[in-house]
């Protein structure tokens, strides 16, 4: 995905405070200031990236239906869990929704839930 102009000009704007906020770097680790800088903006986007992809789970909706894969039963809906899944930046919580199939009495969680939007 590219990121549009907007969306740029609007990181922009937001690093520049966060710059501001933060004021300069810890180079006292012995590492070179360019060095601290990536770190201090990869701790950054981590932490945002993490943010992101927790709230864009939030808005996942449980299908109107779903059937069993073991089966092929009409499951019961049960309500959204919390899991933990290890991304590419660390550790994030997603919401998904679950179901249980009245005869073999497992839970499945369905893929493709539609957005919110």
């Amino acid at each position: 995905m590219a990121t549009s102009v907007e969306i740029q000009e609007r990181i922009k704007l937001y690093a520049r405070a966060l710059r501001e906020e933060l004021g300069g770097v810890d180079e006292s680790m012995g590492v070179c200031w360019l060095d601290a800088i990536e770190n201090q903006a990869v701790e950054i986007g981590d932490a945002f990236t993490r943010e992101l992809a927790q709230q864009q789970s939030q808005g996942r909706l449980a299908p109107d239906e779903s059937t069993c894969p073991g089966c092929g039963k009409q499951g019961r809906y049960r309500g959204h869990r919390q899991r933990e899944l290890i991304g590419r930046r660390g550790p994030i919580s997603l919401a998904e929704p679950e179901y249980s199939c009245p005869c073999c009495r497992k839970s499945f969680f369905p893929a493709g839930q539609r957005d919110r939007r």
